[in-house]
């Protein structure tokens, strides 16, 4: 009898920790926190985490990320201090619009008028670092002289952004950066924009690298 219940309870650990070795292998968001739409957007986005090849899956609706107000998908962790995030990525597909959008960006909110720096790659080649100085402000932008970039890092040293962006395989070679207090801790991941409300669309990140504190430290 007492071998029947040891049996019994060793084979409910076994599942218990499995189980919980299983969720943390296969969840959604991998490194990041959570994930969602921010702005009231038509079609809802997601995220699915690519556990063996350490990719993301994004896909994003939403009108666009400019103006006073955006809307998008976004996959976030909450970060204090300095740090760098870098990806590789791409869009799948020819997309509808020209300015759909994908990249890297720090938030002071998840409100869709929120402060913003965002390193981001258009359809149509156009890499650009674009921010929103204070709640409801107008998005400004620096376009950078490299297009279809692959390679992207936004980096934060204190209240400075650094956005950098190269080709697979290659050195950074184009670099923009802009000074903006969004305070200590922010909202820090990867996004998708259709730049059309009844378009949904994808890109893959790969290689998703957020190091915190300042480079050689």
């Amino acid at each position: 009898m007492y071998n029947k219940i040891t049996l019994f309870f060793t084979v409910v650990l076994a599942a218990v920790l499995f189980a919980g070795s299983g969720y943390s292998q296969t969840k959604s968001t991998g490194i990041f926190d959570g994930h969602g739409d921010v702005g009231p957007v038509k079609n809802k986005g997601n995220v699915k985490y690519d556990a063996k090849n350490h990719q993301y899956l994004v896909s994003g609706s939403g009108t666009n990320i400019w103006a006073n107000t955006d809307e998008f998908q976004f996959v976030w962790k909450q970060i204090k201090g300095d740090f760098t995030i870098r990806t590789n990525a791409a869009f799948i597909g020819k997309g509808t619009e020209l300015h759909r959008k994908f990249g890297l960006m720090v938030r002071k909110s998840l409100d869709g008028n929120s402060p913003h720096v965002n390193a981001v790659v258009h359809g149509d080649g156009l890499t650009s670092l674009q921010y929103r100085k204070t709640t409801g402000a107008v998005t400004e932008e620096q376009k950078l002289t490299q297009t279809f970039a692959e390679v992207i890092q936004l980096e934060r040293r204190g209240n400075t952004f650094i956005m950098s962006v190269a080709h697979k395989g290659e050195a950074f070679g184009s670099e923009e950066k802009i000074d903006l207090d969004l305070g200590d801790e922010v909202y820090v991941g990867i996004f998708v924009c259709s730049h059309n409300a009844d378009v949904v669309e994808k890109a893959v990140f790969g290689k998703v690298k957020i190091t915190a504190g300042k480079p050689g430290k």
